[in-house]
């Protein structure tokens, strides 16, 4: 339930054109994350499709880096 609320809060970040908090909200889902061979399933949304634990999270970083770019704050990048 965490994670849906977490995507609510980066669809209105993204409506609104706020990517550098769009990344910070994406962050949220990646922390719970490992980098574990688990397979995970699609979401509910097809957000997401069936992949490995550790797949997932470095599609999220991808997002998350594409965010800070169009938020144009790349310091936070290096965090």
């Amino acid at each position: 339930m965490y994670v849906h609320y977490v995507y609510k809060l980066y669809d209105l970040h993204i409506a609104a054109e706020n990517h550098t908090e769009a990344a910070f909200t994406l962050k949220l889902h990646a922390e719970l994350l490992s980098w574990s061979d688990k397979l995970l399933a699609e979401t509910a949304d097809s957000r997401w499709p069936e992949q490995t634990e550790w797949q997932r999270k470095e599609a999220i970083y991808h997002r998350i880096v594409g965010e800070f770019n169009r938020g144009k704050v790349r310091e936070s990048l290096i965090r």
